[in-house]
């Protein structure tokens, strides 16, 4: 991908001279002191715009997690998805590795539709499933709308391949937590 924002504009390097906390820190202030008060902040995020963004998103939200679940339950789709992910979870040796691997496939539609498919499972799958929900944040029922709603120069094609990089690194960082934690 270019180094460069969405308007075309290169981004810029600045080397930190001095201690990198510090200068961060200092950036931070910077930014505190021209941004808006937070009560004005809260007002613009909940009239106006924002309102019609949070009620255009949850349309989307529910529509498209239906439709997850009804793929999810009356076709193999995510049958198919999970097995991209088998080998994966069979080589990290969770519990039930194909049922993880569904589940991680069943996230691309929606953030809590996984959850449903581990009820029953172990409770390390339990929680490397939760894990993977939560940090993939890419799924079609609100943020890849949201993305592609914006100027943001991303193709679906670039999202779903961050989303399975994004898996696929959480199931390897995870799963030693999880046997580590359980």
């Amino acid at each position: 991908m270019k180094e460069t924002y969405a308007t075309g504009e290169c981004t810029l390097k600045t080397e930190v001279r001095e201690n990198l906390l510090k200068s961060a820190i200092n950036e931070g202030i910077t930014t505190a002191a021209k941004s808006k008060p937070l009560l004005i902040n809260i007002k613009d995020a909940y009239t106006g715009e924002g309102l019609k963004m949070a009620t255009a998103v949850m349309s989307s939200i529910l529509s498209v997690g239906l439709l997850g679940i009804m793929l999810a339950t009356f076709t193999p789709i995510f049958d198919y998805v999970a097995y991209i992910f088998y080998p994966f979870t069979l080589l990290l040796r969770i519990p039930e590795p194909m049922l993880a691997a569904r589940a991680t496939g069943l996230g691309i539609a929606e953030m809590f539709l996984p959850a449903l498919l581990v009820i029953e499972a172990p409770l390390v799958t339990k929680f490397i499933v939760a894990v993977m929900s939560v940090s993939s944040v890419l799924f079609f029922s609100a943020s890849i709308p949201c993305i592609l709603s914006t100027d943001i120069p991303l193709s679906v094609k670039d999202i779903i391949i961050i989303w399975f990089e994004r898996a696929v690194i959480t199931l390897i960082l995870c799963t030693p937590i999880a046997y580590f934690l359980l």
